[in-house]
């Protein structure tokens, strides 16, 4: 069982408000939405979702597990985009807004300046 994986299809279900809605939301079949939802509780040895067929709700532990997955998703996530470089390269389209006299004098020389700068 990916931990992870399940982890973050445990929070997609919740988000959703239905195994059935999560799986269309991660392009996933509902068999397999719901296998890693119980693998994650036979794991955890505890139950995390109360499910009837009209409506699912979290447990008490549910509650407090659904809030340490957001936490590790969300740092898993950050330690991705620090290490791929995404905070220390700039990205992306810059539009600048400016009177075209005050653009020329003042804005266009910072902004290539800049420019050669991440070019290189």
């Amino acid at each position: 069982m990916n931990r992870l994986e399940s982890m973050s299809v445990f929070v997609t279900v919740v988000d959703a408000g239905s195994l059935s809605a999560a799986a269309r939301a991660l392009d996933m079949p509902l068999a397999t939405v719901s296998r890693k939802v119980t693998e994650l509780e036979t794991h955890l040895n505890t139950r995390l979702l109360h499910r009837t067929t009209r409506q699912l709700s979290l447990t008490d532990v549910g509650v407090s597990y659904l809030a340490a997955c957001r936490r590790i998703l969300e740092e898993i996530g950050e330690a991705e985009r620090a290490a791929t470089g995404e905070y220390t390269v700039p990205k992306g389209e810059l539009t600048v807004t400016a009177p075209i006299v005050f653009g020329r004098l003042h804005i266009v020389p910072v902004v290539a300046q800049f420019d050669r700068k991440s070019v290189v």
